[in-house]
């Protein structure tokens, strides 16, 4: 009985039903089309995971390893194992036609175990294929070297020591990840001629790793545990095809993280029309429901007629929910397939479907929960008084709303990977949402006291706006939310521009040089006297790792399979490599302590038993490191005891030689390391005659060329934005949802209020200006409020987040008020078009 009860009253009232599954299937669609890609993207890594990990497994560190570890690691795997050794380095190349930094990856005949190379002469390069470039001295480039440098098959490059003939370019390499904002393209060489080569001297920068091809059957995980175990040093790691291709998805996991959060706020919005719909439906229903209840029908059945209409809704929502997210998918996957290796063609499957089915069903019953309860308040007496029904009487239940917030928190954390960031996200949004309320109910109040107007529709308007505060305060919001999120990004993205504008900025650096030798450093300094240019930062590093902290021994972090924060992900990182150590008088101009106290001066080895040390903030706070903590480092097999003394804050983005470990002056002084070096900006001629210069003359020193990697990162941040604002108007689309649900619905319970308009003399044109003031005044002061509140936003994004200079920018934040006004009016007056035309007569008729 209750099961037709529900879906007979759906039926008599179908343009409620069409109004609440449209808005909450395009909050929906944002959800679900991240959920399919991201879906798609994850069995996409997961098919290729031995394609990008080139093995079955990959015990790799970026030294060598010593002997005995090497002993070691051969002792724990199976008989029958096949093994490949390669390099990865960064290095600088010469030819006729400049100088570039590259990728080089140094191989055997044995690789790839797995995956593929194809060579644009049509060559497919695999395990068993013969390799040209093991029988002599050539390279295989990547075809970007071909677009920035001019080199083809034929031309001859110099790498190091080596006179190198390209004899073909990699069209497609499985075995690449993610290729956001490399630094360098690739090249292949022969490993055996890297002694030849004279790159890998003490000290270079490099990455061994000992591919390895298992034999069937091997348990990759138990081998694994067995391999930490037989290899102590965390800075030794030990990948699996599964590992592998987590950190391999990372990059484009961290966009799809913040994707995740925008479509959140469309999903928001999307339940706060629907449940601002619901409420005005329920409202027309209690007396209704009090004729039922005086027939016998009790208060739990009353309620479980409106949850089988809200699942039954929700579940009907999920069909044009899966047409919209076809229609998206294609678009969001185009927008992201330059940062994938993958032909990614994901669609809505049934997990993708279940969540969708999910979220329908589940919050479409919690979002309706706070006005259904209102239901056991309801008292058939009031059927024989003249007091009207209403929806918002009878006790309040606050904990009603509950379920919505904990629903929104979980959903945000799972979107986001981070406790923190979606904490913090809930909480910013609870905080953008107050001050929504308040200002609009400050405006709604204001409104009320517009009285002064020689037309009667303009008082009319305001007074309108103030009595019905609830419906006024919904729009407020969800047109709020919109133009908050629309304008965040270009702020952003403006600021991130302005940073990186190097003309008549001599403190940021055009090139970054490291690798530099001890004994070559007076070298390199003669080169630059004779340029004439003046390095901004020259530090040393010396390459440790840590062996103790407060006295415990330092123990590596194995990740866990399975469902993992972003925090955690850092953490087993950040734990399982070598640190980079430095040391210095004073700390550099991009760079503040924000706990403790500077370092006293030079270590003093009479009065002093323990180094102090100074720590990057983010960095102790990822490791769990405070000031008074005692650290004991492995420097090249000498251990150096210290204290942190104080955190500081580094200034990331000023691309000046910084640290995350800064030892006191005078304890390191005699450590052997290398240096690094930050040129200062250089017209594009000087600086490619320059880069050219160190390239000939010091072969093994590397150098960043920071103008063209900045280019290249703000070209990936045009392709995220471009991600971030479909969801961003996504988002902004579903509170034009709202917008027009909240107008449709007002002006149908005010339909008999405006007919009588007419009837005392006013014209359609003056009823239509009634209506359209109201909400041209509402939608301007929301947009106008949250294109306010986007540069409060950005500023703290970019200032506390991003650390970089925020740049204001007043054209886009303006333009998005005019905008989303204009949008508001055309949406209002399509809503109430057939109300205005409508004659009165009508309405006397009806009344009869």
């Amino acid at each position: 009985m209750l099961i037709r009860l529900a879906v007979r009253e759906l039926l008599r009232s179908w343009r409620f039903g069409l109004f609440f599954i449209f808005n909450l299937s395009l909050g929906l669609t944002g959800f679900v089309s991240l959920q399919a890609f991201n879906t798609a993207l994850e069995k996409e890594i997961t098919a290729n995971a031995k394609s990008i990990l080139s093995a079955d497994l990959a015990v790799s560190a970026r030294r060598e390893l010593t002997d005995e570890e090497v002993q070691k690691m051969r002792g724990v795997y199976p008989r029958g194992t096949e093994e490949s050794k390669v390099y990865e380095f960064f290095a600088m190349i010469n030819s006729a036609k400049g100088s570039r930094l590259v990728l080089v990856k140094a191989i055997d005949s044995a690789y790839p175990f797995y995956g593929e190379l194809e060579l644009e002469s049509g060559n497919v390069i695999k395990n068993d294929t013969e390799k040209s470039i093991m029988q002599s001295e050539t390279t295989w480039i990547y075809p970007e070297l071909k677009s920035q440098l001019g080199l083809d098959t034929g031309d001859e490059i110099t790498l190091g020591n080596l006179k190198l003939k390209i004899t073909d370019l990699v069209k497609k390499d499985a075995t690449q990840t993610f290729r956001a904002a490399n630094l360098a393209p690739r090249i292949f060489i022969n490993r055996e001629l890297l002694p030849k080569s004279g790159l890998l001297q003490f000290g270079s920068t490099f990455t061994l790793a000992y591919l390895l091809k298992l034999p069937v059957p091997t348990d990759e995980l138990v081998l694994r545990e067995s391999m930490y175990q037989a290899l102590s040093d965390p800075a030794v790691n030990v990948d699996t095809p599964s590992s592998a291709g987590e950190d391999s998805g990372r990059q484009l996991g961290y966009l799809s993280d913040y994707l995740g959060l925008v479509s959140i706020v469309a999903l928001f919005m999307s339940a706060l029309g629907a449940a601002y719909i619901y409420r005005l439906f329920l409202s027309t229903r209690m007396k209704e429901i009090a004729i039922l209840r005086t027939l016998g029908l009790q208060s739990w059945q009353a309620v479980s007629v409106y949850i089988l209409q809200a699942s039954l809704l929700g579940l009907i929502a999920t069909i044009p929910t899966l047409i919209l997210s076809h229609l998206i998918l294609p678009v969001l996957s185009g927008l992201l397939s330059s940062f994938t290796p993958f032909d990614l063609q994901p669609h809505v499957n049934v997990e993708a479907m279940l969540v969708c089915l999910f979220m329908a069903i589940f919050g479409s019953f919690i979002v309706s929960l706070p006005f259904l309860v209102k239901i056991f308040d309801l008292r058939a007496n009031k059927l024989f008084s003249e007091e009207k029904f209403a929806v918002g009487e009878g006790t309040r239940r606050y904990w009603t709303f509950l379920p919505s917030l904990i629903l929104f928190y979980f959903l945000s954390v799972y979107q986001a990977h981070s406790w923190k960031t979606g904490s913090a996200f809930v909480g910013a949004m609870i905080a953008v949402i107050v001050l929504l309320l308040i200002i609009g109910y400050a405006t709604v109040k204001l409104a009320g006291m517009l009285k002064h107007f020689r037309r009667w529709f303009l008082k009319f308007s305001f007074l309108s706006l103030s009595r019905r505060a609830g419906a006024s305060l919904a729009i407020f919001v969800a047109l709020g939310l919109g133009a908050l999120l629309i304008n965040i990004l270009p702020q952003l993205k403006n600021s991130l521009q302005a940073e990186f504008q190097f003309e008549g900025r001599g403190k940021v650096p055009s090139l970054f040089m490291f690798d530099i030798q001890d004994e070559q450093l007076p070298g390199v300094q003669q080169v630059l006297d004779k340029d004439q240019v003046q390095a901004l930062g020259l530090s040393p590093l010396v390459r440790a790792r840590i062996l103790k902290v407060n006295g415990q021994d330092y123990e590596r972090k194995i990740e866990e399979q399975g469902f993992k924060t972003r925090e955690e992900e850092r953490e087993a990182r950040f734990r399982n490599r070598g640190v980079n150590l430095s040391y210095r008088h004073d700390l550099s101009a991009s760079e503040y302590i924000v706990e403790g106290r500077p370092f006293s001066g030079n270590f003093n080895p009479d009065t002093q038993t323990k180094a102090e040390l100074s720590v990057e903030v983010r960095f102790a706070d990822r490791m769990g490191f405070h000031v008074g903590d005692t650290l004991v480092f492995d420097v090249q097999g000498v251990e150096v005891e210290g204290q942190i003394i104080n955190l500081r804050k580094v200034k990331w983005t000023s691309f000046q030689p910084n640290f995350f470990i800064l030892v006191q002056n005078g304890v390191l002084n005699e450590a052997p390391k290398t240096w690094i070096a930050a040129i200062p900006f250089l017209p594009e001629e000087k600086r490619a005659q320059l880069q050219n210069e160190i390239a000939a003359t010091f072969s093994n020193v590397s150098v960043i060329d920071v103008v063209r990697a900045v280019d290249d990162v703000l070209k990936t941040a045009e392709k995220m934005s471009w991600s971030l604002e479909l969801m961003a108007a996504l988002a902004l689309i579903t509170g034009y949802i709202v917008l027009f649900s909240i107008v449709r619905s007002q002006i149908k319970l005010r339909r008999w209020e405006l007919n009588m308009l007419k009837i005392l003399g006013a014209s359609g044109g003056e009823v239509a200006s009634f209506i359209l003031v109201e909400f041209a005044f509402l939608s301007f002061l929301s947009a106008l409020t949250g294109a306010l509140l986007s540069i409060v936003v950005s500023f703290s994004l970019n200032t506390f987040i991003f650390e970089g200079d925020f740049k204001l920018s007043w054209a886009q934040p303006l333009i998005s008020v005019l905008i989303i006004t204009a949008l508001s009016l055309l949406i209002s007056f399509l809503a109430s078009l057939d109300i205005v035309k409508e004659s009165a007569l009508g309405i006397l008729r009806e009344e009869k």
